[in-house]
């Protein structure tokens, strides 16, 4: 009797094609979770791109405001145009006395389809907008 058992389980090797199936189906529904949740992250996570180049921007801008008492309207005083990983396109509206920073999305990079977050702006007061993107 011993003989059989030992035969039995030599034969039962592998994977069924139902076990196969089941395990492919777990992987899908598991896929279909978690993509959309990591593609969320990672936007947020790209959007600290505009929030360093915004604050840099910010902090050469009152640089620049303590030496000429005005500010600058011209990117290449402060850092470019462009943000440092360049998710952002940069761009600043000033006059003597405020200036207005602003972060606007690539159209063809990850972050053109961060919902409500494409467009992000630092003034001179240190209003931050949309608020719910900082």
């Amino acid at each position: 009797m011993g003989r059989l058992i030992m035969n039995n389980r030599k034969k039962m090797q592998g994977f069924s094609f139902i076990e196969l199936i089941i395990v492919v189906a777990i992987l899908g529904i598991l896929a279909t979770i978690v993509y959309p949740v990591y593609t969320d992250y990672m936007r947020e996570t790209r959007r600290t791109d505009a929030w360093v180049a915004l604050s840099a921007a910010e902090a050469d801008q009152l640089r620049w405001h303590a030496v000429n008492f005005i500010y600058t309207s011209d990117l290449d005083n402060l850092g470019g145009n462009s943000s440092p990983e360049d998710f952002y396109t940069m761009s600043v509206v000033a006059d003597n006395a405020s200036f207005t920073l602003t972060a606007t999305a690539n159209n063809d990079g990850a972050q053109a389809n961060d919902t409500g977050c494409t467009v992000l702006t630092l003034n001179n007061i240190g209003e931050r907008t949309p608020e719910a993107c900082w």
